[in-house]
């Protein structure tokens, strides 16, 4: 095993403001359904670990089948209901690094590993990693905008297994796509739940990236 980490992308080392669920959240609940945001959160998670290849207009991402995402909340997919569903904004344009992530860098860069950051993104994402100084602590960015591939899809991770090793852990924040996706590379899973959306998963799971640094050292 590589003295090398692979890490997600947003919600992981990046705080987006809204978080990608949560515009369909608010709208939902505006709307008097009674839905809470783990359950929108868990609904989207399921779908999009659905999907594999990107959208070719979208570059990086596929577009939200919100007629499966409503199916998950038992909510009928009405059409009138899809159509407003349409103009929502789902792909925030604010983010920040949550207060974690540097400490978290610093240590494994002081230790000698090597960072390898796997993501579903649009070409932006490269925008977002040199915005937040990302670029200064990782030694590769696998995107699914520039490789046509979406986790939880295993060959954009075995694409990074086959350059920098077996990791220590691929941490994302989705089970559906980075722990799933992970698993079938072969690859240690490591969910990092901040905000207890998956309290069902009990084995290789964190709440911060501090958690999941000691789990790092000790292996």
């Amino acid at each position: 095993m590589s003295k090398v980490v692979f890490v997600d992308m947003g919600e992981t080392l990046v705080s987006f403001i809204p978080k990608f669920h949560q515009p369909l959240y608010e709208f939902l609940v505006k709307k008097g359904y009674k839905v809470t945001e783990k359950q929108v959160f868990r609904a989207v998670s399921k779908q999009l670990g659905r999907e594999h290849f990107p959208d070719p207009v979208l570059g990086g991402l596929s577009e939200l089948n919100f007629r499966e995402v409503l199916y998950e909340l038992k909510i009928s997919p009405k059409k009138c209901l899809l159509e407003q569903l349409k103009n929502l904004t789902l792909l925030s344009g604010h983010w920040e690094l949550f207060d974690d992530v540097k400490p978290f860098l610093n240590e494994l860069k002081k230790d000698g590993y090597k960072i390898i950051m796997i993501t579903n993104a649009t070409r932006s994402v490269y925008r977002i990693v040199d915005d937040l100084g990302l670029i200064n602590y990782l030694d590769d960015i696998i995107a699914s905008c520039d490789l046509g591939i979406m986790k939880p899809h295993p060959r954009i991770f075995r694409i990074a297994k086959e350059k920098y090793g077996i990791p220590i852990f691929h941490i994302g924040d989705i089970y559906e796509i980075d722990y799933v996706g992970a698993l079938r590379a072969g690859i240690n899973p490591l969910l990092l739940d901040r905000y207890n959306f998956y309290d069902d998963i009990k084995a290789n799971k964190v709440k911060n990236l501090l958690q999941a640094l000691k789990l790092i050292k000790n292996n």
